[in-house]
């Protein structure tokens, strides 16, 4: 009795001082070693009618890995789940009663023992002990390890409860500081991004993406990448083609573990070619209905699971409704560029005059209009022109500060309002940017002509200073592809 009671202490003593609830597996079959025959071990915890994998400790290669989900029903646990019996399977070379004895067999185990983990009299997990051999355990065993189990319970669970608690202490922590990130900007795009940034600390991802439902296409309008696709932003798909069709239908998250094993969908296998190998989809609703997905992406397998799951649903109620507002109905936005429109423009630069008025400073306006776009359009269409549009639009945030506002002013012209800059500084950068749209605009000969004019020196008024931005712009398009900031 007294080498019973010091085998129990040495077991409670374990499993208070481990710092996480999966590396008591192998303490466990530490202090049991020299008592029985242990291969493999592990504690399935209860999850609804699911599995969680946990505490594995395996001497011998394993199916089923550490932190992984499977179903209960028709397994082995869950017999052992309802019940509250211990089963042991003596030889699975001879009897296979349960679906998951054909993995165990597979993977080398010949006899397994399911002890149920019992706390207020219900069972919350199962104890699973295997071993290489056929018979491994005596009538003398399972007695001990079922004292055992009954001692062991009270503390599992206690450790259980803590590390839940401290889950959702995590959760709540990070739904505070991405609420107060998403609650912080105007700009959608700004948002984003600094949402990603964040939410990067809590979750693991080479891509980040929010794709909006368009008939029975899927658009990505916005992305945080590692991996980089450099075509992406703006890209339309098929929505069959993608995984998202399938979050859309069930209005549920899809996790995929391993693309290797699990792609399904044209477009997860161009990410298998990026590198990516494990994806989760989440649905984006709005009045009930999905429009659309948040996609993340990494380069290792099995990345996302429940607390990952978990995390981004209760994050996503906070930012679906901003999504929404944005992207279907907001009247500050230009869909077709996804830029701001001229409305939000009038608003945009009477404040920064007001603010500057009052504080003092200097702010630059640029109008961009687009040399030769009309011949682009009646040679090849409206449908091309719009795409040109686009790809503007992305130039144009492409080689701009994130402080700058770009608006899409009316038909192919663009305005910029650059706050807390001087002419000079103003100048450098509108040469940047036309270089780069000469540059990547050159199979469609589409270059740009600007015109600029400074707050205070050019005028204090909303109609003074884009009066001198409109007629510096006008004789900028006689000669084409040019920047004018003086008379």
């Amino acid at each position: 009795m007294e080498e019973l009671l010091e085998l129990i202490y040495k077991l409670d003593k374990a499993i208070v001082n481990v710092q996480k609830f999966s590396e008591i597996g192998d303490k466990i079959l530490e202090i049991l070693s020299n008592k029985i025959s242990i291969k493999w071990m592990s504690i399935c915890i209860i999850k609804g009618d699911q599995l969680l994998i946990s505490a594995m400790s395996s001497k011998i290669p394993s199916y089923f890995k550490e932190g992984e989900l499977i179903p209960s029903k028709g397994t082995a646990t869950e017999y052992v789940a309802k019940t509250g019996l211990i089963l042991y399977e003596e030889d699975l070379a001879k009897e296979q009663r349960f679906w998951t004895g054909k993995y165990h067999y597979e993977s080398g185990i010949r006899s397994i023992l399911r002890l149920p983990l019992i706390f207020e009299g219900k069972v919350f997990a199962v104890w699973v002990i295997a071993s290489d051999k056929p018979r491994a355990y005596s009538k003398e065993d399972i007695e001990l390890l079922k004292l055992i189990a009954f001692q062991i319970s009270p503390p599992l669970r206690t450790f259980l409860l803590y590390e839940e608690t401290k889950k959702k202490a995590r959760l709540l922590e990070t739904i505070s500081k991405l609420a107060k990130v998403i609650l912080s900007e105007v700009d959608i795009n700004l948002v984003f991004q600094n949402f990603a940034a964040e939410l990067k600390k809590h979750i693991p991802f080479e891509r980040l993406s929010i794709g909006i439902l368009e008939g029975d296409k899927i658009k990505y309008t916005t992305v945080s990448e590692i991996v980089q696709t450099g075509k992406l932003i703006g890209t339309s798909f098929p929505l069959k083609y993608t995984a998202s069709s399938w979050v859309i239908q069930n209005q549920k998250t899809l996790i995929k573990k391993d693309l290797l094993k699990e792609k399904e969908f044209l477009l997860e296998e161009i990410k298998v070619k990026q590198g990516i190998r494990s994806t989760m989809h989440v649905p984006l609703i709005y009045k009930g209905k999905v429009f659309g997905t948040l996609n993340f992406s990494s380069t290792q397998v099995g990345t996302y699971g429940e607390f990952e799951k978990n995390l981004v649903e209760t994050l996503v109620s906070y930012i679906s409704t901003l999504i929404a507002l944005v992207y279907l109905y907001s009247p500050l936005y230009n869909h077709l560029t996804e830029v701001y429109n001229r409305r939000y423009f009038d608003e945009k630069i009477d404040e920064l005059i007001n603010y500057y008025n009052r504080y003092k400073g200097e702010f630059v306006l640029s109008l961009c209009d687009l040399d030769n776009f009309k011949t682009l359009n009646d040679l090849y269409g409206h449908l091309e022109g719009d795409r040109c549009l686009k790809k503007i639009a992305q130039i144009i945030r492409e080689n701009l500060r994130k402080t700058d506002f770009i608006f899409r002013y009316g038909g192919d012209e663009f305005a910029i309002l650059m706050p807390n800059t001087s002419l000079k500084d103003s100048i450098k950068i509108m040469e940047r940017l036309k270089l780069a749209i000469t540059k990547k605009m050159k199979d469609k000969k589409i270059t740009v002509s600007i015109g600029i004019a400074a707050y205070p020196k050019d005028g204090k008024t909303r109609t003074e200073i884009i009066d001198k931005a409109d007629s510096r712009l006008i004789r900028a398009k006689k000669k084409k592809n040019l920047i004018v900031f003086m008379d």
